[in-house]
Parts: C-alpha cells; sequence; structure tokens
C-alpha cells in the first residue's frame, strides 16, 4: 500500500533501487565476450608482443592504437550534446534522422521528406542529432577497450570507463533506455521501428567492451550494477514498444539486426532464453531472405545492393557466433527451400575478388567488407571452406579525405577497408592463417 501511495518519481527510484540491488549480488552473467572468442585474442596478443603477427595483424593493430590515441584526447559524447530535442522535450531521450530522406523541393517548406535510397542526407550525420554520435561514442569504447586488452596500458581502460559513464550512467547526460525518436523523418513521423537499427552498436561494440573490460580497476561494480539496470530496461524496451516490435517482424536487415541486438543483450544479462527465442525467430527470417541460389533478393533490390548483401550477411554471422556459444548451430541450417548461411556467403565470397564483376546494380562496393564473415565462419564450422579468398584479399586504403560534416567520421571507405582488416586478421584470426603466405 505505502508503495501505491508514492509519487511517480518516487516508485521509479525503488524501482532502480531494487534492480541495483538484484544486479549487485549477481555475478557477471558471461565472462565470455558475446561475437569475440578470447582464446583467439590471446594467441593473437601474445603474436604482438612476440612479433610474430601476420603483416595484416600488425598492419590492424597499428591503426587500432592510432585511433585509441585518437580518442584519449577527445572529450566524452553524450546524447544531451545535440542541438535538437526531442518531442518529449528531454536530450537524455536519442534522437536520429534517416539518412535517405530529403526535403522535398517541390514544397515550400520541403514537408514531408521524400526517400532518396542510398543517396544519404548530410542533415543526419551532424552534431544536432545523435546518429553519428551514437556511432562515434561506441566506436571510440571499441577501440580503447581493445587497445588496453592488447597494449595493457591502463590509459585506456581509463578513457574507455569514462566514456561509459558519461553515456549510461552519469545523471546528467545518460542516455534513457529507448530509441522511440530514431531515424525520425520530418513531415511523416519523429521516430520510426528503422531507428531501432542504430542500436546495433550497443550489441555488437559495448556488450564485448564491458565484458573485457570487467575487474579492471577503472570499472567498478558500482558501474557495472548501474549498466546492467540500463541494459535490462533497454531490453524491455526493446521487447514491449510497438516500435521495436514492429522492427522485429521486417524480413530483410533491420529485422535480423534486430534479433543480433536483442541478444546480445540478452547474452550480457545471461538470459539464455531470450537467445533461443531469437534463434528460432531468426531461422524463420531465413526461410524467407535466402535462395538457394545464394542471393538475397531483399537486398539486391537496393541501390546498394553489393553492401546491404553483405550487411545481411553480418547480421546473421554474428548472430551464427552467438548461437554457437549457446549450442545452436546456425551455420549448417538450410531453409526448406535449400537456402543457408553457408551458401549464401560461398555467393559473396566470389565477389569479394575485385576481377570478378558484380552482376546487379549497385551505388558502391568495397570487396573487403564481407572478408571478415567468412573468417567467423570458417571458425565456426572448422572448415577451410573460405581460405583462399581470406588470404589473397588484400586491404589497400585510399587516401584520407575530409571528415564528414561534424567532424565524426573518417573517410567511409578508408574505415570501412580498416574495419574489415580488423575482425579478419586481429579479432577473428582463423587458425590456419598463423602464418601468412599469399597463395598463387
Amino acid at each position: 500500500m505505502t508503495l501505491l501511495l508514492c509519487r511517480n518519481s518516487d516508485v521509479r527510484k525503488v524501482t532502480t533501487a531494487i534492480a541495483l540491488l538484484l544486479a549487485s549480488s549477481a555475478v557477471l552473467a558471461n565472462t565470455q565476450p558475446a561475437f569475440l572468442n578470447t582464446a583467439q585474442l590471446n594467441v593473437i596478443r601474445q603474436q604482438l608482443h612476440d612479433n610474430t603477427a601476420a603483416p595484416q595483424t600488425a598492419d590492424a593493430y597499428h591503426y587500432l592504437l592510432a585511433a585509441a590515441d585518437s580518442a584519449l584526447k577527445k572529450p566524452n559524447l553524450s546524447v544531451t550534446d545535440k542541438g535538437m530535442t526531442p518531442p518529449s522535450g528531454s536530450k537524455h531521450d536519442y534522437l536520429s534522422l534517416s539518412a535517405y530522406w530529403w526535403p522535398d523541393d517541390n514544397q515550400a517548406d520541403g514537408l514531408p521528406w521524400i526517400r532518396k535510397d542510398g543517396h544519404v542526407n548530410p542533415a543526419s550525420k551532424n552534431d544536432q542529432s545523435d546518429g553519428v554520435r551514437l556511432a562515434d561514442f561506441t566506436a571510440r569504447v571499441q577501440n580503447l577497450t581493445l587497445a588496453w586488452y592488447f597494449s595493457g596500458e591502463q590509459k585506456y581502460a581509463d578513457k574507455a570507463a569514462s566514456l561509459l559513464r558519461a553515456w549510461f550512467i552519469t545523471p546528467e547526460t545518460r542516455m534513457n533506455p529507448n530509441l522511440n525518436f530514431a531515424q525520425g523523418v520530418p513531415g511523416i513521423s519523429a521516430g520510426r521501428n528503422a531507428g531501432v537499427l542504430d542500436g546495433r552498436y550497443f550489441s555488437t561494440r559495448i556488450v564485448d567492451s564491458l565484458v573485457l573490460l570487467h575487474g579492471n580497476k577503472a570499472w567498478t561494480d558500482n558501474d557495472e550494477q548501474q549498466i546492467r539496470v540500463w541494459m535490462q530496461d533497454y531490453l524491455t524496451w526493446l521487447q514491449g514498444s510497438k516500435i521495436a516490435e514492429k522492427e522485429g517482424r521486417t524480413q530483410n536487415n533491420h529485422g535480423n539486426w534486430y534479433v543480433t541486438q536483442v541478444s546480445g543483450i540478452a547474452w550480457y544479462l545471461g538470459d539464455k532464453a531470450v537467445i533461443r527465442d531469437m534463434a528460432t525467430l531468426m531461422k524463420s527470417k531465413l526461410d524467407i531472405q535466402l535462395k538457394p541460389d545464394g542471393t538475397q533478393p531483399a537486398e539486391l533490390a537496393r541501390t546498394r545492393s553489393f553492401h546491404y548483401s553483405y550487411f545481411n550477411l553480418q547480421a546473421i554471422s554474428m548472430m551464427a557466433v552467438l548461437a554457437q556459444k549457446n549450442g545452436i548451430d546456425l551455420w549448417h541450417y538450410q531453409t526448406p527451400q535449400g537456402g543457408g548461411l553457408l551458401t549464401s556467403l560461398d555467393f559473396m565470397a566470389r565477389y569479394t575478388d575485385p576481377a570478378v564483376p558484380w552482376p546487379y546494380k549497385t551505388i558502391d562496393q568495397i570487396r573487403v567488407r564481407p572478408v571478415p564473415l567468412l573468417s567467423w565462419a570458417d571458425n565456426g564450422t572448422g572448415d577451410k571452406r573460405y581460405e583462399q579468398q581470406i588470404r589473397r584479399a588484400t586491404f589497400n586504403l585510399p587516401p584520407a579525405g575530409k571528415p564528414a560534416s561534424g567532424g565524426y567520421h573518417e573517410d567511409v571507405t578508408r574505415g570501412a577497408v580498416m574495419e574489415a582488416e580488423r575482425e579478419t586478421w586481429l579479432l577473428s584470426l582463423p587458425s590456419y592463417a598463423k602464418g601468412y603466405v599469399h597463395l598463387p
């Protein structure tokens, strides 16, 4: 009765106190990362220490340290930094604008915005909203955490922890655990189900960083308790909000990223039942999306058909990595029509060779982007299915360009190539690639 008579603010305080109490009595649900393999990371760390790492591994480590050193010099980031204010009236709520929507030149006020698939509106990539800020924040945390893990230099962990506290914990700067106003379109909607995609980095970058940082002196037990409450609230939003539920029903890369995002958060919280449910949901999506010839019609229909074919398989492959840690094999799952993840990876693998033309219309194609997926597949299956494509891949960087509007991003192609090299040779080195030899 006493609780029922409390004001709403008091109820929230009591609820948070109970959640903190439960978190404080629990050990870290999973001591292993969701998407990384610490046994592999330990081998690579030793190779770097002994100067026996492959040239690609050494290059990726060099770029990682450069990114981490750059992050050390920059201020912490927060959703409260944006210029725009969400319809809720609180800058603690995340807000982003959909990238492929533009003002309508035929309307005096430009409203409602119209869609130009594949063509990025610069207004969605500045510091007035949070889309680029979220990507940059999660990248910095990941870079710093990995730099600490491989180098042992505490300064990197200290900065990563500081960034995490500013984004998730500190009352003045924390983000509210929702994406109600993500990928909004002026004149149409303040927030859309497609915006749930923005949160994938909480799962793919932040969860593994938190697991790796666990026990470091920079990341305290109280920090751990506070962020577990945030993650639990966010998982509740992902599973209960109408926007997120709609995203979960989509039958393209958005739906698959929803599955992978929910599963990563559930892994961090130790909720295996949710992961099993998500694996079942993923299978139902693959039945529709993956054709027996390896193509993905929903992604090939896009103006950036190469990118989205890769992007969809990235979500599925990451889920396969996580599902395998829960005793579920998605690598070998076959759809009723004879499609499957490996068949679709076979299809993409041939086009990692720049000499093989992509047979579909596309605005852009960064040929090395699928290579990490091939490495994950060989690690997951224990096969050498993609050995030639992995060994032959070259990660040549284009010249550095000017930062995008707002100063957050490096040139997109350059960043994508560095990321592909890192994920292939620094974070997921296949067992047969301990020594690098060019194949004829």
